[in-house]
């Protein structure tokens, strides 16, 4: 399961309590839309409130600071371990056997010439999920070096951030490295690799700007999410990038609240993920995204999120300009004045489809 099934599922099944039992919470008690409890070690009683419906968690702590998040970051918080490993650990407690995704291991492809159009028809209307992806480890970065291209930190991609994320550069390639974890995987588990050229004026010389070394459908996940997951959770919302770089520049400026959907188009795949972190989901698109295709996007999470929108009235970016690409400043000026896609909103939405 996804931590989005996970977390209904333990709602729906009433295993809250199960599950703080298990984690040697103590005085645990049941409120209309909460459960308080203590943390182990520690004598307060009501130092965790949980809320029933969300997961979402505040945890009072004896220095005044409050954690909040949700049930995973609670776990993350008092084992002390990665978001990876408390939805394995919360999996194995619940009796849920944990698999990431269906395998496909390469001696199990097909060698008919002709399985690439079949499978194109096969999955034109197939759920994303229902999709078989073959598994990588960390081998496959052996080829590559370690290392931030001039050209990326000169535009503000800080060496901490290339190792959080395992960038890289192939001198063969001449391209920046670009690995993808799969958000609800464990930190060594690749789904697929993009290189981004660094040649200059690629395009006169037909090269394409961006390859898929080990590609997969982007659209199955969110780039960037299980680095951040949980700043997301603990800051109350998520930034939503087109591209992989828009992530990395806002990390490197110890902002973890971002992830990239690696495209201009929100798949139902990732609609569902975004759902599932029951934050507030702010939209960031380049600057030449029309505030109408903006707001469809917004559209999809109406009503059953916190929905909001980054929308440049004051030129502060140029043409192709991402949000991310512009001073802290600023950006954090856009941030302060997101549009909230409220019922007005989506009457111009819906007029302007019209």
């Amino acid at each position: 399961m996804n931590t989005y099934e996970l977390k209904q599922f333990i709602i729906d099944n009433g295993k809250l309590k199960y599950v703080l039992e298990k984690l040697k919470c103590h005085s645990i008690r049941n409120y209309t839309k909460e459960l308080r409890a203590g943390i182990p070690a520690h004598n307060n009683k009501t130092a965790l409130a949980i809320n029933k419906e969300t997961l979402s968690i505040k945890l009072f702590q004896s220095d005044n600071n409050i954690v909040r998040g949700d049930l995973l970051t609670l776990i993350m918080h008092l084992k002390n371990i990665t978001f990876p490993a408390a939805n394995k650990y919360l999996h194995e407690i619940l009796g849920i056997k944990y698999t990431k995704f269906n395998i496909k291991t390469k001696d199990k492809i097909k060698k008919d010439p002709l399985e690439i159009f079949t499978q194109i028809r096969k999955r034109h209307n197939t759920p994303i999920n229902a999709y078989e992806f073959e598994l990588h480890n960390e081998d496959i970065l052996d080829d590559y070096i370690p290392y931030t291209h001039i050209t990326w930190f000169r535009e503000g991609i800080m060496p901490w951030t290339s190792d959080e994320f395992a960038i890289g550069y192939s001198p063969e390639r001449k391209r920046i490295i670009i690995p993808h974890r799969y958000w609800c995987g464990n930190k060594n588990d690749y789904l697929g690799i993009f290189g981004r050229t660094t040649v200059e004026h690629y395009e006169l010389f037909d090269i394409p700007k961006f390859i898929g070394i080990k590609p997969y459908p982007k659209s199955m996940n969110l780039y960037g999410l299980q680095e951040n997951y949980e700043h997301i959770q603990k800051f109350g919302y998520v930034v939503v990038f087109e591209a992989e770089k828009s992530t990395l520049k806002r990390h490197s400026l110890n902002d973890k609240t971002c992830v990239s959907i690696c495209s201009h188009e929100l798949s139902n795949e990732q609609v569902k993920i975004l759902i599932g972190l029951d934050v507030e989901i702010i939209i960031a698109m380049d600057k030449d995204i029309s505030i109408n295709h903006i707001r469809s996007m917004c559209n999809k999470f109406y009503n059953i999120r916190n929905i909001s929108y980054i929308y440049d009235k004051w030129e502060l970016l140029k043409e192709k300009d991402s949000p991310a690409d512009i001073k802290n400043k600023f950006y954090q000026f856009l941030l302060k004045h997101r549009i909230v896609f409220d019922e007005k909103e989506r009457k111009k939405y819906l007029n302007e489809k019209n």
